[in-house]
């Protein structure tokens, strides 16, 4: 997925300066992403362009820790782009402008509050 694609709010978000321009897809070799598709379809892993599910999967396979599935079956925000409704400063897809977390509230770099995760 590149800007092209991503629809309103993640060219709201490049637009204003909160997310890197480009792809926000992780490549995989054919072999490796036949396997995460495989991984995908025996665990029923949704397949959205909010959310970079091979990057994560990569690094899930590489052992790195911030790949843990919360327990209530949230994703780290690490992997989020920019068309994700609380995609913030955590995601390796923000630039530095990106909203960021204060307790459940994802605010902007001016203080308003953008998503309330309470309110979801």
């Amino acid at each position: 997925m590149d800007i092209a694609s991503v629809g309103k709010s993640g060219l709201t978000n490049f637009l204003s300066g909160t997310a890197k321009s480009g792809s926000y897809t992780t490549a995989l070799p054919m072999v490796d992403e036949l396997k995460f598709m495989q991984w995908a379809k025996q665990n029923n892993v949704p397949l959205t362009q909010d959310y970079d599910m091979r990057g994560y999967w990569k690094a899930l396979q590489a052992g790195n820790p911030i790949a843990m599935q919360a327990g209530n079956g949230h994703y780290p925000d690490v992997w989020k782009t920019p068309v994700h409704q609380s995609f913030s400063n955590e995601s390796i897809y923000a630039t530095p402008n990106a909203p960021h977390w204060f307790g459940n509230k994802l605010v902007d770099k001016l203080g308003s509050v953008v998503f309330d995760e309470d309110k979801h």
